[in-house]
């Protein structure tokens, strides 16, 4: 009578990158503001489905309509109007295309600058080490805000010019987050036999390094992409920022200072939305840290 070994389930090891999937979805902090995160992006894509108003027409007959929970305002328009009449929900939803915009764009920016210079100091050290830190050192003295308004003042406002002198601006904490990254990693076994092997440069860099790296790049882009928004809605307060007849959330509360104490909710609108959308980012920020640093907070 033939017998039947029955084997123990050879457990099957995961990638790192599925292991971070799993922790992530597992985070209800990465749930929370990740839902809030997609509702927005959803509705900045969609904003033409969503209202039948064109966010720069005006109607001066319908200056000031009050949001529809006041007792006065009218359904025909949620969130009430400006003082030229705009539709405000229509401005909220167009103004999110605009701050998502340049937020993602910037960090695309510094975060390729950053990378490349951190990555290249941590990688082969020596002057090339000191070089990095310096221009960090030079950067780390230099204001943002300061020198965003003194650049925007002197050559102009745009919308390009903006994304370019944010992004210009931000590159440092990934420098120094990658230079400290990769240093750890060069020194790995792994990285010495690959070198002893032939392998060339390149391969060692994007192979090797670049992956095993993008749990902290994702950590401060998270961080970046919510202070790039701030410093939008920063400069275009202070009327250096996005221009009409754009519009983002940021011109939204620089065009409603005026209306403070008598229409203080057209203020409190695009600034909610404003805390909410930064409030989402670090909850997924804070739980991918958590993800890609599982021993511990960082």
């Amino acid at each position: 009578m033939a017998t039947v070994s029955h084997h123990p389930p050879v457990p099957v090891s995961l990638s790192p990158g599925k292991v971070a999937v799993r922790r992530a979805l597992r985070h209800g902090s990465f749930w929370v503001g990740g839902a809030i995160i997609l509702l927005i992006v959803l509705a900045a894509i969609f904003a033409p489905l969503l209202t039948s108003y064109d966010p720069s027409a005006q109607d001066l007959t319908q200056r000031f309509v009050p949001p529809v929970w006041d007792a006065e305002g009218s359904a025909a328009h949620l969130l009430g109007t400006d003082g030229l009449g705009r539709d405000y929900l229509t401005r909220l939803l167009y103004g999110a295309r605009i701050s998502l915009m340049i937020g993602f764009l910037t960090v695309l920016i510094s975060g390729t600058i950053g990378t490349v210079m951190g990555v290249a100091a941590g990688y082969w050290g020596g002057r090339v080490d000191l070089f990095v830190n310096f221009l960090i050192t030079i950067r780390l003295t230099l204001p943002v805000v300061l020198v965003a308004l003194v650049v925007v003042a002197l050559i102009g406002s745009s919308l390009t010019l903006l994304v370019l002198v944010i992004g210009l601006l931000l590159w440092d904490r990934f420098a120094i987050v990658m230079r400290s990254a990769t240093q750890q990693l060069a020194s790995r076994e792994y990285i010495t036999s690959a070198r002893a092997i032939g392998s060339s440069t390149g391969r060692i860099l994007f192979r090797e390094i670049l992956p095993n790296v993008m749990g902290p790049l994702i950590v401060v882009g998270s961080i970046e992409l919510a202070h790039a928004i701030l410093l939008e809605a920063a400069l275009s307060f202070l009327g250096l920022g996005v221009q009409p007849p754009q519009v983002s959330w940021g011109l939204m509360v620089a065009e409603a200072k005026s209306q403070l104490l008598f229409r203080p909710w057209m203020i409190a609108v695009p600034g909610v939305a404003l805390v909410l959308l930064i409030f989402a980012i670090n909850l997924v920020g804070d739980a991918l840290r958590d993800v890609t640093t599982p021993e511990g907070k960082a």
